[in-house]
């Protein structure tokens, strides 16, 4: 059988492999050995994942909106607005099927900034001072991001949830590397540093 040829069709593999008791979930168990979990309903899960891509859509949202970006950013970064756009309106659709309220996105550059500090991302949205801070916190905030969805993948079960959160993983991955390009073009040390797409939790 060929391999996966594309990091997406590598980590849906790997969703597979995690509905089975291997891959992923495995991994998540070796990386949670010895700690005290809290049993976790799919709803708080979900909601869990819509916090962080609410805060990335805000986000992408001010920055895109601000003069801070140049032109070639603002049309790469553009795209990665529509996409978490997408992974919003994807993860609204299954949650009311799991009986959950959807949670209220950043209504200002204050409250997003609390959530990023949160979040543990060193940048604030209400103090970039040019093009350079603006890419960089988008792509700390990237990371928590797919560092969100590698921890949900360790302890989801519904095969529709893993294949969605190893979908949009993969697509938060890839923002990743190409911001990464934005930051150190033609470096590619710089800009994918990380050999196992694993974010930052």
């Amino acid at each position: 059988m060929t391999p996966p040829g594309t990091r997406r069709e590598l980590l849906t593999t790997g969703a597979t492999a995690a509905v089975t008791g291997t891959g992923l979930v495995r991994a998540g168990v070796a990386l949670a050995a010895g700690a005290t979990t809290v049993p976790e309903t799919p709803e708080q899960r979900l909601i869990r994942l819509l916090n962080v891509e609410l805060l990335l859509l805000f986000s992408y949202e001010h920055i895109l909106g601000s003069s801070l970006l140049r032109p070639q950013a603002q049309r790469v970064l553009t795209g990665f607005r529509d996409h978490e756009q997408a992974h919003v309106h994807a993860l609204e659709q299954l949650l009311p099927r799991q009986g959950g309220s959807l949670p209220s996105a950043p209504t200002d550059v204050a409250g997003a900034d609390r959530r990023l500090a949160h979040r543990g991302v060193a940048g604030r949205l209400g103090q970039l001072r040019g093009p350079r801070d603006a890419v960089n916190l988008l792509l700390d905030l990237e990371r928590v991001v797919t560092g969100a969805y590698f921890v949900a993948l360790t302890k989801l079960q519904d095969t529709t949830l893993i294949r969605l959160a190893t979908e949009i993983m993969a697509s938060e991955a890839q923002h990743e590397a190409l911001i990464g390009e934005l930051l150190y073009h033609g470096d590619a040390q710089r800009a994918v540093p990380y050999g196992l797409i694993q974010g930052q939790q």
